[in-house]
C-alpha cells in the first residue's frame, strides 16, 4: 500500500517550495518540477485512500497497524492536500489568472492518468499476485493441519483397536508352596499373571500387567495353583 505519511510529506514540501517561489515572482514554468512533484504526491494520496478503503484480506488478518487507522490516516492527509490545493488555486487565480489555472489542472489529470497506467496498475497487480499466493499458502497449510489430524485420528484408532498396553490386574488369589507365596493375579480381556512372592513379604492386592488377551478361557484359580504345586515337585 502507498503510505501517506510519506506521500503527504512529498506534497508539503513541494507545496512548501512553490509558495516560496510564487512569493519572489517565479513563474509556472520554472517551477514545473515542483508542480509536478506536487500533483504526484496529491495523486499518491488520493489512491492509498482508495486502497485503504479496500485492503486485501491478508492484510486485515496480518497487518501490524490496524485498517482502521491506515484508513483515517489517508482520509487526515487527503484532507491537508485539499487545503493545500484551495490555497494553490486561490494563489495562482489572483496572481497569474483562471487559465493558468485551469491549464494546471489539465496538467494534473494527465499526471494522475500517466501514475494510473504505470504506477498503479503495476501495484494492483502485485497486490492480486499476493494474494493469489497468499490462498494457496493457508490452503496447502490447511491441507496439511488436515492430514495430519486425519493421521493422528487413525493412530488413535488403531491403538484403541489394539488394546491398552497394560491393564489392571486384581489378586484372585494366593497359596503356600515350599517357601514362596505364589498368587495369581487376573484382568481384562483374560489377561493373567502369576507372581511369586517370600513368605515375609507383602503382596499388592492389583498392579499393572501387561495386557495379553486370550481367546481361550485361562485356568480357573485352583487349576492354575495345581499346576503351579505340581511343577514344584
Amino acid at each position: 500500500m502507498i503510505e501517506p505519511i510519506s506521500a503527504m510529506a512529498t506534497a508539503s514540501a513541494a507545496f512548501s517550495t512553490l509558495k516560496k517561489g510564487f512569493a519572489i515572482g517565479r513563474d509556472i514554468e520554472s517551477m514545473a518540477s515542483d508542480i509536478g512533484r506536487w500533483m504526484g504526491a496529491l495523486s499518491d494520496l488520493d489512491q492509498a485512500e482508495k486502497e485503504a478503503k479496500n485492503p486485501p484480506i491478508f492484510k486485515k488478518m496480518f497487518a501490524g497497524k490496524s485498517v482502521e487507522q491506515e484508513a483515517m490516516e489517508a482520509f487526515a492527509n487527503k484532507r491537508k492536500a485539499q487545503q493545500q490545493r484551495e490555497e494553490l488555486k486561490n494563489w495562482i487565480e489572483f496572481t497569474l489568472g483562471r487559465k493558468a489555472w485551469t491549464d494546471l489542472i489539465a496538467q494534473e489529470a494527465a499526471i494522475r492518468k500517466q501514475r494510473q497506467e504505470t504506477i498503479y496498475l503495476q501495484r494492483e497487480k502485485r497486490r492480486k499476485f499476493v494474494a493469489v499466493v497468499g490462498w494457496i499458502f493457508m490452503i496447502l497449510v490447511g491441507f496439511g493441519v488436515l492430514t495430519a489430524f486425519v493421521m493422528l485420528l487413525m493412530a488413535h484408532q488403531a491403538r484403541a483397536s489394539t488394546g491398552p498396553e497394560y491393564v489392571t490386574c486384581r489378586k484372585s488369589g494366593c497359596t503356600k508352596i515350599d517357601k514362596q507365596r505364589v498368587c495369581v493375579y487376573r484382568g481384562a480381556g483374560n489377561t493373567q499373571e502369576t507372581m511369586f512372592f517370600n513368605l515375609t513379604e507383602w503382596t499388592p492386592d492389583e498392579y499393572q500387567c501387561k495386557y495379553d488377551p486370550n481367546a481361550v478361557r485361562p485356568p480357573s484359580l485352583k487349576e492354575t495353583l495345581d499346576a503351579i504345586r505340581e511343577s514344584q515337585k
